[in-house]
């Protein structure tokens, strides 16, 4: 049953739901391909990446956070898989395993940097995402490996549109719903978002919350370039570049206050969606994939045009 608080940070992503379901009718009026069964599962298989990279920036977004690291994160779990899934002792458990280990050490850097040092989230996660993008480079300095075959093959299974990525996509969010709006940790992030110094006074263990935050988010996005490693098939260092901006855009989108505190994970999933889609029709109508940049900075800029506005008529 959803309480006063959780109504209230829902409703932020009912605008992005609205937008959507407008995008969706005028690409479906305009644009016969798009009403394709094909095209239709090709846009849930690229959705569920995005999907579970938004969870992982919107774990630090609702803090007041950024974590720009999670693209090379992803790319260092698609290498791990592909080097050690198939063909190695390590197997696709301990591949899997060694792939969240480095994504949770990514995120203890991260957090530490912010917390102990004071380093601001933007610097510090550029930092880490450079130094393990190098890592990356020197692992794979092109695509290359081999993804375990019958791991790829079930996650990319079928049920009628669906598939097994997406559904654990949506598991994924289901759980964060009910962390973040029915569990005291969740709680202690919406309360560090709207006022370190408050949260504190109210007895939250503020450093050890940002600390956990950023572990988690490091976590999520290694789990997503696991995803991705077997849509793929195969580990890449640059694969992960775009899911930093697509990930803060898509819970920017829909709803998620980059000042904290503000927002639902029920957002995110809307503003992946309309992420996904924008790439989508811009390759199925040909145009250059540079504009999908451009595209995707007018959406993030829009939004937050939209949201501040917002704030200064609540204010």
């Amino acid at each position: 049953m959803l309480t006063g608080s959780v109504k209230k940070h829902v409703k932020q992503a009912i605008p992005a739901y609205v937008i959507l379901a407008a995008i969706v009718v005028l690409i479906a009026i305009v644009s016969p391909s798009f009403r394709k069964v094909g095209n239709i599962r090709n846009i849930i298989a690229q959705c569920a990446v995005l999907a579970i990279v938004a969870i992982a920036q919107s774990n630090v977004l609702f803090i007041g956070g950024i974590d720009m690291s999670v693209s090379s994160v992803i790319s260092f779990s698609t290498i791990m898989v592909a080097m050690f899934s198939a063909d190695s002792a390590l197997g696709l458990a301990g591949s899997v395993i060694l792939a969240l280990a480095v994504g949770a050490l990514t995120g203890l850097v991260n957090g530490i940097g912010v917390v102990k040092f004071r380093i601001p989230a933007m610097i510090i996660t550029i930092s880490t995402q450079a130094f393990l993008k190098g890592i990356c480079l020197i692992l794979m300095p092109t695509s290359g490996g081999k993804v375990n075959t019958a791991f790829a093959a079930f996650l990319k299974t079928r049920l009628g549109v669906i598939n097994v990525s997406a559904i654990l996509a949506l598991m994924l969010f289901a759980a964060f719903f009910v962390v973040y709006h029915y569990t005291r940790f969740g709680r202690s992030i919406y309360a560090i978002g709207n006022g370190e110094v408050y949260a504190a006074q109210s007895g939250i263990a503020v450093g050890r919350t940002i600390v956990a935050t950023y572990m988690i988010s490091g976590m999520v996005a290694a789990l997503a370039g696991v995803v991705l490693s077997a849509r793929i098939a195969t580990g890449n260092p640059l694969v992960g570049d775009s899911y930093a901006m697509d990930s803060v855009a898509a819970a920017v989108v829909g709803g998620i206050s980059m000042n904290g505190g503000i927002g639902s994970v029920v957002g995110a999933l809307a503003g992946a969606v309309i992420m996904s889609l924008i790439n989508n029709v811009i390759n199925n109508m040909g145009i250059s994939p540079y504009y999908q940049y451009i595209t995707k900075g007018l959406v993030l800029v829009l939004s937050l045009l939209i949201f501040q506005l917002k704030r200064r008529k609540r204010t």
